[in-house]
């Protein structure tokens, strides 16, 4: 299997910027670059999209076994 080409990017920002978009992946816990590509993807999503993407991750699960139960219950009493 062949490696995907990976590009180098070079912006020009104020230190003022450069200072938020550190806070900002600092408070993520993301490397800068899977910040950006997730800041990315997020705005290119239609509105719509990403709602129902939200809605789906906010939803419980269809489905949940005794083990997942378990964990939720536990996760409720902390």
């Amino acid at each position: 299997m062949t490696a995907t080409p990976r590009l180098s990017w070079n912006l020009r920002v104020t230190p003022s910027d450069q200072e938020l978009i550190d806070r900002a992946v600092a408070a993520s816990g993301l490397t800068r670059t899977d910040f950006v590509l997730q800041a990315a993807r997020s705005a290119a999503l239609e509105p719509e999209a990403f709602a129902a993407f939200q809605r789906k991750l906010d939803a419980p699960p269809a489905n949940p076994n005794e083990r997942l139960q378990r964990t939720m219950a536990a996760a409720l009493q902390d």
